[in-house]
Order: C-alpha cells, then structure tokens, then sequence
C-alpha cells in the first residue's frame, strides 16, 4: 500500500514538472519558433502561389544570405568612413628600472627627479588633414559595394520567386498528367465492364478482356511514375521555399484564355531588360566600385598629412630630487602635452602599392567585362524567353483541337466496337490518342504560365506581377 502511494506521489510530481517545463519553454519563446518552422499550422487547408512565393521571400536561405552579404559591407563602410573622423585614444602604462637613474622626460632639468618606476597616462588625437582623397576614393568604393549588394538582393528576390513558381506550375502539371490519367483508367474500368459482359453474351473474345487489362496496368505504372515526379518537385519546392515538413495542398486554376503578351518589339523588351534588370545595375555599382578602388591605389603614392595632439601624465612612486637631501622635495607628477603636424612621404615599400595598382586595375577590367558578359547574357534571355512563349501559345491551340478530334473518335470506336463492327485495339488505340492529347495539353497550358514567368525574369520585371498569371 505504501509503495502505490509512494508511486502516484511521483506519477504526481512528474506531471507537475512537466506543466512547469511546459510553462518555462512558452515563456522563452520556444513555441515562436515551432511557428516559425512549422507553417502548415497557418496554412492547413490549401497554399496559393502567392502564399508560396512571400513565403520564399521571407526564408529562402540564399535571399538570408545576400542579406548578411549586405549588411557585411554596410560594416566594411563604416570602417572606411572611420578614417576621415578623428581618432581619440587613452592609455596607460608603467616601466620599472634596474637601476635609479630613470626619470619622468617631462621635467625641467632644475627638478630632475629620480626613480626606478614610472607611471605614464594620456589621451592622444589623432585627424587626418589631407591625402589627396585616397581615404574618401576608398569609402566610394565600400558604398558603391552596397548599392551592389542591395541591386543584387532585388535580384535574387526574382530569382527565388520565379524558382519557387516555376517548380510549383511543375508541380501542377504533374497534378494535370495524374488527373488525365485517372480519367483514363476510369473510362478503361467502364470499357472492362462493358466488354466482359459482352463477352459473357458471346459478342466479344475473352482476349479482348486481357487487353484492356494489359493497359489498365501500363496506367497503373505511368501513374506511379508520375506520383514520384510530383514527390520530387514537391520537395524542391519546399526546399526552395524555406518550408520545413509537408506543404499543404497546392491550388491554381489555369485562365480560360491566355492573356496576350504586350505587342512590344524584341528591341523594346531587351531595352527594358537592360534599364530594369538589378543585376546589372549591381554590376554597373560594382564597375564604379572597382575604379574608385583603383584611384585610391594610386593616390596612396602620395604624401599623407595629419594632425596630431597629446596630452600625458608621468608620475614615479618615490622620486628623488637631482638637488639633493637638502634640495626640495619634488611632486610625484608631471604633466605635459603636445601638438603638431605628420607629414608621411612614401619612399620604399619593395613594391607593395605598385602591387595595390595593378591589382585594383586588372579588378576593374574584370568588372566591366563581367557587364559586358551580362548585357550579352540579357539580351539571349529575352529572345529566348520570348520564342518560348510563342511556341507554348502555339501548342496550346494545336492541342486544344487534337484533344477535341481524339474524343470524337474514341466515341465512334466505341459505338462501332459496341454494334461489333470494331475490334477491341482500336478503341484502346483510341483511349491512349485522347490521353497523349489531353496530357499534352495539359503540359502546353502550364509551359505557357511557365514562358510568362521566364520572360518577365528575363525582363527583370517584379514578382508580383506573376502571381496574376
């Protein structure tokens, strides 16, 4: 009896424990990030593509790290920016010698004093008064960088949103090859009916029967397929996206009709490609980066003048007077101070700024080169994306018509195999006809919300517009 109570008294302390742990973790804010990682709790239904792509947008490892990136050079500035405001710095420190002829320097020679140990403070200002703008060149660079990277994130934020719809459109067009296909297997399920009971009335072969279920096997097999696919791009999706454990179901109606591209010339679009895309405005940033690096390389081969001004406090724990016993005593302190001008010439440092110039020159013929790579770049991308697009409309209509022509014919196969004037392979024949086509549709409609999205990343044009698609 005493051990039962002994046990519920801890079964009782063990919960009490676990209420209190509970209690502690909520209060340091675990749960917050269970919420974080965790999104299918807000989104348990269903996930659109613009719930996809703004959740990308918030935590996309990349886009994270271009801002680190950023804010890394925002730090690199600062320090630039810090050597054009005066520097102040206070110190201390104490010397002791082996013998009693040290004294502090800043005493006359009337009341020189003598002592084994000396303590020594001061603050000393330092001002840089003129380098010929070598410091000033340098901090253009490191805020040239920081346009860079800030162009550079806008850019990347493109780029994650068309990856993420681009894999999501991919996603559902797994979804749409599925469907046809399970429409297909359900209309191949009614023709099994139909034709064992024909057979069981003598006006059909029992072969036929095996035939029809010979391809409602090779269905069964494209489903599988396909359902792995689907898995695979799910899961590129969600790593794309930040999103930790199972996506919610994705949902996107395809348009009745395909809206239009804008009548725009191939000229037109690339012109805009060139004014709008941020890669290359981030690349333009890097190139006036490059060369204002270049001009600081070169004016550090000139003199540098600064200002300088101390002020110090010398002090000897038991000073002795030069003057004697009968000499009177001297303080323990003594101050001083000093201000002047530095003037550095550069003479010799065995070839370390030649080194400096001609590394920021190379590194700014790399930069223009890498525009001049990019622009190239930009223009293929836009009459590449355009020609897709074209071609995606194009197959939409041509299949639209075939999917409409192969149902009719599988409806007069089915008739004529009904009244026993067919065989069982054409209606199969059929039935495979109505599915290519319906899946090729399928693909061609989805291609064509794929070529929009290509084409308006080539463009460098916002995401927001993609998610009218």
């Amino acid at each position: 009896m005493k051990a039962l109570i002994s046990k519920t008294a801890d079964l009782r302390r063990q919960r009490i424990l676990i209420v209190l742990l509970a209690f502690i973790l909520s209060a340091a804010g675990i749960p917050a990030r269970c919420a974080d990682t965790l999104p299918a709790q807000e989104m348990t239904t269903e996930m659109t593509l613009d719930q996809a792509i703004d959740y990308a947008l918030k935590h996309n490892p990349d886009l994270q790290s271009v801002g680190f990136e950023t804010a890394r050079r925002e730090g690199a500035a600062k320090t630039a920016r810090a050597a054009l405001l005066p520097q102040l710095d206070v110190f201390g420190d104490m010397s002791h010698a082996g013998h009693d002829h040290a004294y502090p320097p800043a005493t006359s020679p009337q009341v020189i004093r003598f002592s084994d140990t000396i303590f020594t403070a001061g603050a000393e200002l330092k001002v840089l008064v003129w380098d010929f703008e070598q410091t000033s060149s340098e901090l253009a660079a490191a805020r040239e960088r920081i346009f860079s990277s800030q162009f550079l994130q806008d850019r990347q934020k493109q780029q994650v949103a068309y990856d993420v719809a681009s894999l999501y459109l991919k996603a559902l067009t797994y979804d749409d090859l599925m469907e046809a296909a399970q429409s297909t297997r359900k209309s191949l399920q009614a023709l099994m009916i139909q034709t064992r009971e024909l057979a069981d009335a003598g006006r059909a072969v029992p072969a036929d029967v095996l035939k029809i279920s010979s391809r409602l096997a090779q269905i069964e097999s494209d489903l599988a397929t396909l359902e792995a696919g689907r898995r695979v791009t799910v899961n590129q999706l969600a790593a794309g996206m930040g999103f930790e454990g199972d996506l919610p179901p994705l949902v996107y109606v395809l348009p009745e009709k395909s809206v239009p591209v804008d009548s725009e010339s191939i000229e037109e679009m690339v012109r805009e490609a060139m004014k709008n895309r941020p890669d290359l405005v981030s690349q333009q940033h890097e190139i006036q980066a490059t060369l204002a690096q270049q001009t600081a390389a070169h004016r550090s081969q000139w003199p540098r003048i600064e200002l300088r001004a101390g002020v110090y406090e010398y002090g000897a724990n038991n000073p002795t007077s030069s003057a004697g016993p009968q000499g009177v005593s001297p303080d323990n302190a003594a101050d001083d101070w000093a201000v002047g001008l530095r003037v550095t010439f550069p003479l010799f440092d065995a070839g370390k700024r030649a080194g400096q110039i001609s590394s920021a020159a190379a590194q700014a013929q790399l930069a223009k080169t890498a525009e001049r790579k990019l622009r190239l770049n930009i223009e293929k991308e836009v009459k590449s994306a355009l020609a897709e697009l074209e071609s995606a409309e194009k197959r939409v209509e041509a299949t639209r018509q075939s999917v409409v022509q192969a149902s009719e014919v599988l409806r007069n196969e089915r008739l004529k195999y009904e009244a026993g004037r067919s065989v069982i392979n054409f209606v199969l024949d059929a039935e495979a006809a109505l599915l290519t086509n319906q899946s090729l549709l399928r693909q061609a409609q989805r291609s064509v919300s794929i070529a929009r999205v290509i084409l308006d990343l080539s463009l460098g044009r916002v995401h927001q517009e993609w998610k009218s698609l």
